[in-house]
């Protein structure tokens, strides 16, 4: 399977990582296509991507950074925010502050902080 990979824009950053999320109809908006990933032997493909996609493992003399640059992004590991998309699952996958959530909806940072009040403690 290939597993898109999207990191955030750097004006959509602070949002992201405060747990807004994007409208996975338009990710455009909000991320950046970096590159696509093919298939992942792993049970947890998400997870693998995840570490494959820090910056010590995928460029840990600064390989991406042509890449990156090119793509007017700031940051080289993945981080929470960003977004994996497997391709022909109609699925949309968000890094969260613990593993990965599916984004169905867009989500403000107000919005975010609300569910995390009605939560119970972890």
């Amino acid at each position: 399977m290939k597993y898109s990979i999207w990191y955030m824009r750097p004006e959509w950053f602070g949002e992201g990582i405060s747990g807004a999320r994007p409208d996975p109809k338009n990710l455009e908006a909000t991320h950046v296509h970096l590159k696509d990933i093919h298939e992942f032997a792993q049970t947890s493909p998400l997870e693998a991507i995840y570490r494959a996609m820090q910056g010590e493992v995928w460029s840990p003399r600064g390989e991406a950074r042509g890449l990156i640059r090119s793509k007017g992004l700031e940051h080289t590991s993945m981080s929470v925010g960003d977004i994996i998309v497997p391709e022909d699952s109609g699925q949309v996958f968000i890094v969260a502050s613990f593993g990965f959530e599916e984004v169905t909806a867009p989500r403000t940072v107000a919005e975010a902080f609300a569910a995390r009040k009605s939560e119970p403690a972890r």
